[in-house]
């Protein structure tokens, strides 16, 4: 169980790549509301076809709107999944939608046996954050994400006692759906250390993103315009 849980740490991440807040406000307002439309694939590379391929990207969409909304929910404020032509309400609300730029699935064959790198998924996000007003919408943020899994060794470099807790590692540390679940984190957690500037309360404490070409241990200041 020691060894399981030194090689569950994994190097699989994803991180905020850029962010541009248009309303660098002072004292930003948290919303009542959050609407997250289905964000657009690009750029897919899966070992699909067909209507197996479009039945994947349906998956992914709704998949991601749920991890999305879930994390905002907790950590910001309540948010729930509308579809691409759906009317919102306006008022004290925001609007996220935006496109996956690139969706590799990459080898889980390589990942689990080797590692190093062969085999990784690559996935690259930009997140679009608007306030709702009655006549329209305005720009708030643009975020980008971007990363992978499969930094760390696969299970022939785990030798006679390493090899299982790899497999295990590999299998729930990497992959389309983990790395998924991480971009959600890096949005919400960018926003949240934008709100993290105001007086009203956020519903837990703040997050902090995780950003591209960060030193482990230092703690990156937020950028908050162009």
């Amino acid at each position: 169980m020691a060894v399981l849980a030194v090689f569950l740490s994994g190097c699989a991440s994803v991180s905020v790549k850029r962010e541009v807040f248009h309303q660098a406000s002072e004292t930003p307002a948290i919303p009542e509301a959050i609407y997250v439309r289905p964000f657009v694939l690009q750029g897919v590379r899966v070992d699909r076809e067909g209507e197996k391929l479009s039945a994947f990207k349906s998956q992914f969409q709704a998949g991601f709107s749920q991890m999305l909304t879930e994390r905002l929910s907790k950590c910001i404020a309540p948010a729930r999944a509308i579809g691409t032509a759906d009317p919102v309400p306006h008022g004290n609300a925001w609007l996220i939608e935006g496109e996956f730029t690139r969706v590799h699935q990459g080898s889980r064959a390589l990942r689990a046996f080797v590692g190093w790198g062969l085999g990784g998924t690559k996935m690259e996000c930009v997140a679009r954050v608007y306030v709702l007003k009655n006549k329209g919408k305005e720009p708030l943020a643009v975020i980008e994400t971007t990363g992978g899994s499969n930094a760390e060794p696969g299970a022939i470099f785990g030798g006679p006692f390493g090899a299982v807790p790899r497999l295990v590692m590999n299998s729930v540390n990497s992959g389309v759906t983990p790395d998924t679940r991480r971009t959600a984190r890096m949005i919400t957690a960018a926003l949240s250390e934008y709100l993290s500037k105001g007086k009203s309360p956020l519903p837990t404490k703040p997050m902090r993103a995780k950003r591209l070409g960060e030193v482990p241990g230092l703690i990156a200041k937020p950028k908050s315009g162009g």
